[in-house]
């Protein structure tokens, strides 16, 4: 069987909280949006997503990503159940991140520092021609 979630979006939401084990977890909720025509009009659907990043993968979400970034997050699908403030059980839906990719700000979002490279012949490595 197989319960594999790929979602690429934005970060609107992102906290980490210590467990008792010494390890962490950080919750990171998502949002992708789709866009598509109905009866000729054009629709944005908007979805959030609700992500939890176990270990290795906390801390590296911890320290490097931020409100509005761009991530791609592939995982497994999971869910718990809870009882809210007005007493009806309900289902949260969340994935299990199993890989977490930062995609880099393109050129249209500003300049950024460019780290330097080097490409293992001390030479600099030039990547201005890089489209992303």
């Amino acid at each position: 069987m197989i319960n594999l979630a790929q979602i690429m979006g934005r970060v609107g939401k992102i906290s980490t909280t210590p467990m008792q084990s010494g390890s962490s977890v950080t919750n990171i909720s998502m949002v992708t949006t789709k866009k598509y025509v109905k009866n000729g009009e054009k629709v944005e659907k908007v979805t959030w997503h609700n992500v939890t990043c176990f270990n290795k993968l906390s801390e590296i979400a911890e320290k490097y990503v931020a409100i509005g970034d761009l991530l791609y997050i592939q995982g497994e699908m999971d869910s718990s159940k809870y009882t809210g403030n007005d007493g009806i059980e309900k289902t949260k839906n969340f994935i299990i991140a199993h890989e977490l990719k930062l995609i880099p700000k393109g050129k249209s979002q500003g300049p950024e520092p460019k780290a330097q490279r080097n490409n293992g012949n001390n030479v600099p490595f030039d990547d201005s021609e890089i489209p992303f």
